[in-house]
């Protein structure tokens, strides 16, 4: 068995890594422990001078003055480690640079003595047994069978089930519980010894059977998921269920602290972003440059009368993984949500540390003409199959809202729902046409009731995109094709007319993975774009 298990630092900030999460390896599934757990930051963290601190952080202090409204000791944004195994696994370049993580789901069976235990349990056996060396995960009874010439190294498999709850809280079946109020007429013993087999032939709870090999009671799993009758009830659910991790991460793209306020609400995800916006168009058209700037920009020709666009040579994102919640996700803009969200540190909102990520990436921003979106809205506003799709969308608000408020005007909203419709087929499109995954790709819409009107599409070093792929394409003059291809092929579907009468969205033509897009797939509508009523392509056309 491994001792160490190596993981790039963007994965322990994920959609699907980070702290309370489950990583498998090869021998089973792993829970990322709080940050205080880490070996990196019991050595190179914990009462070390602000100096040392410093200088494994991110600096990013647009981003700290945002999340101190959550959190308001936040200091430093820790830099997730990075370490290389050695000797398969058994060794590491660092063991001061680490990050903990202990078995989980604790219960394990061996496949083919078919005991089942705990894994404190299995330990203790391990030690009974009298076998040298650190327990290793190999069930100890078959290495010490009866008459066998050669030692049975049989892995041992966790068991698949756990339990969650709306509050975050997450832990093992209560097997023994569970099977102590079964009542089966017989007497019970004072300590089960457990037995875990399951049919090769079938493949429903009803054909795994917990049974006691004192006893002789035996019950099938038929029933263990029941739905839970409050918010603090556990849930059985299976170990590799979406549902068991949600993470809230926030993500910055590094520029100075900008002085703009808004009168709306300072604090909300749109207008943090629209501080980027409005700084890169500024960057761009004066040219100027330094080397210590995070960001580099370069001014190219407008793809259209009403689209221009600024290549992003060089940018630097800080990912910060600030709260996690289970069973659903919280609401979209919130950083942490009482009584659903669990904390990444164990000082919770007194926490003086984040983790964080800081990534180099490159990509393009395109820029639309607020007054050209204006005209086109009201226009449609003229059709009355367009007003009726504004109670679809404003149902996904409920979901998702970008804009972090509940004030949000028509405008607005059909604003944002054009932006992210051209958004994802112009990252299909470059999919086709420029072999880039979706996944290696990322969206980040700017949109506000005012002028701020924008699509930036990057991506990011550890990603499959190739560094540099997207700066030639965009200062080569393709993306003029690109988006006339993709808008062209936008009105086709393979699902149609299904899919054009359903909200207009597929994954054949406009939905992307998960972590391409920034709203779970909400809030796109393919008719906004290519409708030969009200169409956005009409107003380009123009």
């Amino acid at each position: 068995m491994n001792r160490y298990y190596e993981l790039s630092c963007h994965g322990v900030i994920s959609s699907y890594g980070g702290i309370g999460s489950l990583i498998e390896t090869p021998e089973g599934s792993l829970q990322i422990q709080p940050l205080e757990k880490w070996p990196y930051f019991i050595h190179e963290v914990d009462g070390k001078d602000r100096e040392t601190v410093n200088s494994i952080s991110v600096q990013d202090h647009r981003l700290i003055s945002r999340l101190k409204a959550t959190f308001p000791n936040l200091t430093y944004l820790l830099k997730v480690p990075s370490n290389s195994t050695t000797h398969s696994g058994h060794k590491v370049a660092s063991d001061t640079s680490l990050i903990s993580a202990e078995f989980f789901p604790q219960w394990m069976f061996c496949p083919v003595c078919k005991r089942f235990m705990k894994y404190s349990d299995w330990q203790h056996r391990y030690k009974m047994t009298n076998l040298k060396g650190r327990f290793n995960l190999y069930c100890p009874d078959c290495q010490m069978a009866s008459g066998a010439k050669k030692a049975k190294y049989i892995l041992l498999e966790q068991v698949r089930f756990i339990q969650v709850s709306e509050a975050g809280q997450i832990g093992d079946f209560p097997w023994e519980d569970w099977f102590n109020d079964k009542d089966l007429g017989a007497e019970k013993c004072e300590k089960h010894e457990f037995m875990y087999r399951s049919s090769a032939n079938r493949d429903n709870l009803g054909s795994i059977w917990i049974s006691c090999k004192r006893c002789k009671l035996s019950v099938n799993l038929s029933g263990i998921f029941n739905p839970a009758s409050d918010k603090e009830s556990m849930q059985t659910v299976l170990k590799s269920s979406n549902s068991v991790y949600f993470p809230e991460i926030l993500r910055s793209l590094m520029i100075p602290v900008s002085k703009r306020s808004s009168e709306d609400d300072p604090g909300s995800e749109m207008n943090y972003r629209c501080d980027e916006f409005e700084y890169m168009i500024s960057k761009a058209k004066n040219d100027d440059f330094a080397d210590e700037d995070p960001i580099y920009l370069k001014s190219m020709p407008p793809i259209t009368n009403t689209i221009s666009l600024i290549s992003i040579r060089t940018l630097s994102m800080a990912t910060v993984l600030c709260s996690y919640s289970r069973i659903n996700p919280i609401s979209s803009g919130t950083i942490f949500e009482t009584g659903k969200s669990r904390h990444v540190t164990n000082a919770g909102e007194k926490t003086r540390y984040l983790p964080s990520v800081e990534l180099a990436g490159e990509g393009f921003l395109m820029v639309f003409d607020d007054l050209a979106i204006r005209k086109w809205y009201l226009t449609a506003q003229q059709h009355e199959s367009f007003r009726q799709r504004f109670s679809n969308h404003s149902e996904a608000l409920k979901n998702f809202n970008p804009f972090g408020n509940d004030n949000i005007t028509g405008y607005a909203l059909y604003k944002y729902i054009l932006l992210h419709t051209i958004s994802h087929l112009l990252i299909k499109q470059l999919e086709f046409v420029c072999g880039y995954p979706a996944s290696s790709l990322s969206e980040r819409i700017y949109c506000s009731s005012g002028f701020h009107a924008g699509i930036m599409i990057y991506t990011v070093a550890g990603s499959e995109g190739s560094y540099g792929g997207i700066v030639t394409i965009t200062e080569r003059g393709d993306l003029r094709q690109l988006l006339a291809e993709a808008f062209d092929k936008a009105r086709f579907c393979t699902n149609d007319p299904v899919c054009n009468s359903n909200n207009s969205v597929c994954f054949s033509c406009s939905l992307l993975p998960e972590t391409s897009c920034e709203s779970f797939n909400l809030l796109l509508d393919r008719a906004l774009v290519i409708n030969d009523d009200y169409g956005f392509i009409k107003a380009l056309s123009r």
